[in-house]
C-alpha cells in the first residue's frame, strides 16, 4: 500500500477519534496546515481556488480564512488530487470555508472539479456586489495567473 494511502487512510480514521483538530497555519486562501492527533498535513479546500499568495488579493484571502479560522475547526478529508495534495473540507466555527471564502469573495467558485451549486450562486452575489477581488474590473483566476507565471513562481516556493 503506497505510503499517501495510508497516510490518508489513518487521517479519515483519526477524525472520528478523542483529540480535535488544530489549525497550525494558514498558507493561503485556500491550504492550511492541520495537527490531528499527532500527524500534521497539508490541506487544500475543495471546491473553490483563491488567488495565489503574490497574486491580487491573495494577502487578503488568506487574512480572510486565518480570521474566519481562530477558533474550532473541523475536518473532513477527502482524498488526495492528482498532485498527492490531502483535499477535504474545513468547517470554522461552524461555518464552511470554502463558502465563506466565496461569499466574502476571497476565492472563485472550481467549477471544473466541484458541483456545488450554492457555491456558483455565493459567486454570483459577491460579484454582483463587487466583494473582495470583484472588486476589480477584470481579475485574473489564479489557474490563469498559474499558468502565466507558474514557473517563475514554483521557484518561489
Amino acid at each position: 500500500m503506497p505510503a499517501r494511502l495510508l497516510f490518508c487512510l489513518l487521517c479519515i480514521i483519526s477524525t472520528g477519534s478523542h483529540a480535535e483538530p488544530q489549525l497550525q497555519k494558514v498558507i493561503d486562501g485556500d491550504t492550511v496546515i492541520i495537527r490531528d492527533n499527532g500527524t500534521t498535513y497539508r490541506l487544500r479546500l475543495l471546491d473553490i481556488d483563491a488567488p495565489e499568495s503574490q497574486q491580487t488579493y491573495g494577502k487578503q484571502a488568506k487574512r480572510s480564512l486565518m480570521a474566519l479560522c481562530s477558533g474550532k475547526i473541523a475536518v473532513q478529508l477527502a482524498g488526495t488530487d492528482l498532485y498527492g495534495r490531502t483535499l477535504g473540507h474545513l468547517a470554522c466555527n461552524n461555518m464552511d470555508a470554502s463558502q465563506y471564502q466565496v461569499a466574502q469573495g476571497m476565492a472563485w467558485f472550481n467549477s471544473r472539479y466541484s458541483t456545488r451549486a450554492e457555491l456558483a450562486s455565493l459567486q454570483l452575489q459577491a460579484q454582483q456586489q463587487a466583494l473582495g477581488l470583484w472588486q476589480q474590473p477584470d481579475p485574473t483566476p489564479p489557474w490563469v495567473w498559474r499558468k502565466h507565471f507558474g514557473q517563475h513562481y514554483r521557484q518561489r516556493e
